[in-house]
């Protein structure tokens, strides 16, 4: 029998087929995960992590097991499990940033892997429609392994970083480009912290909040350390 606690809290998500991000979402209180493992046709060796669609008869068996049960509202087409994240008191971009993006909320996203990782060459993917149609700029930064990267990465090339920014905003690719340069030759601090969060699109009360959660944490962390 696994020690591994079920969560109880799920999100459902209304998945928009143009972007294939999600454009809504709902909290549920699911009590009985086990009832949704059966609903969702998932094992029982592994906790219930992940994300699963929703078909309109699925969708109508989970509203009966949530609490209190409910009818759902049709639009959701998608469930997937819950994260500490969301516990954040601000829409966190990350999975939105497309959408974010095109309703003109987030002037710059950024994403990086090893290439070619296979989620990266969806997300290009994704946006790509809308860099062809000019509604976002793209530009690519790749950055050659090291012959230790290469024995590490088997089955990759390079690194690849790529910048998505509106029209207008492409300022903020170059900035950020310094702000990782800046922070390789004197390490990460709060200051370069708010300016990331800044060009990425979060408001200053935004940038506040993580900073203090994180030295928040940090303390908690040094002071578990000193106990141990």
């Amino acid at each position: 029998m696994s020690d591994t606690v079920e969560p109880i809290y799920f999100v459902l998500q209304e998945i928009d087929p143009e972007t294939d991000s999600p454009v809504a979402e709902a909290r549920v209180d699911i009590p009985d995960p086990s009832r949704l493992r059966a609903i969702l046709k998932c094992g029982n060796s592994l906790p219930l992590s992940g994300a699963w669609e929703l078909d309109p008869g699925d969708l109508q068996r989970v509203g009966a097991i949530c609490n209190p049960p409910c009818e759902l509202d049709p639009r959701f087409n998608r469930i997937e499990s819950w994260h500490p994240i969301r516990e954040v008191p601000y829409l966190v971009h990350t999975n939105f940033e497309l959408p974010l993006m095109l309703e003109g909320r987030k002037p710059l996203a950024v994403f990086d892997d090893a290439y070619p990782a296979k989620w990266l060459k969806e997300t290009l993917k994704r946006f790509g429609p809308f860099v062809r149609s000019g509604r976002l700029v793209r530009r690519i930064v790749d950055t050659p392994f090291t012959e230790a990267e290469h024995a590490l990465f088997p089955g990759f090339k390079k690194w690849r970083r790529v910048f998505f920014s509106l029209p207008g905003e492409e300022w903020r690719i170059d900035a950020f480009l310094l702000v990782s340069k800046v922070s390789a030759q004197t390490g990460w601090d709060d200051t370069l912290e708010r300016m990331e969060g800044s060009l990425l699109g979060y408001e200053d009360w935004q940038n506040d909040w993580w900073i203090e959660r994180k030295r928040q944490r940090l303390e908690a962390a040094s002071t578990v350390a000193k106990a141990g």
